[in-house]
């Protein structure tokens, strides 16, 4: 019986990226500021250049607020692993692995991981973004 609970206790549901090593960071980020207004309404993504390994995707899915590493997931981060957002995608220019910034799966190219998610939280027209 114990040898379950050990077993069962030792499975989390989800595998850890061997690729990305998340830094511990908390960041604020006023959508009253111009580059982060478009946060305000649904729909809307926007690049942080703070915070997380390569920065920060954050997405205003209407009930509240996703953010995402914007280091490819699938990649040891060199210089060539930071992604771009084109619209709703983040895009790395190494291999054109295409993401979604809505929920962070992999839409085109290859690999196994989904983008790394963060912790989001908000206060009026702030929010915080965390790890």
């Amino acid at each position: 019986m114990f040898l379950g609970l050990l077993l069962t206790g030792c499975s989390s549901g989800s595998v850890r990226n061997p690729y990305l090593h998340p830094p511990s960071f908390r960041i604020q980020v006023d959508m009253n500021l111009p580059q982060y207004s478009a946060l305000q309404y649904p729909g809307n993504a926007v690049y942080v250049d703070r915070g997380g390994i390569y920065g920060v995707f954050v997405y205003n899915n209407g009930y509240g607020y996703v953010a995402f590493e914007a280091a490819d997931p699938n990649h040891s981060p060199d210089g060539c692993t930071a992604m771009r957002l084109s619209g709703l995608r983040a895009v790395c220019p190494c291999d054109q692995n295409t993401y979604s910034v809505m929920d962070g799966q992999l839409l085109e190219g290859n690999g196994t991981y989904p983008m790394l998610p963060y912790h989001v939280s908000q206060n009026g027209n702030l929010l915080y973004i965390y790890n």
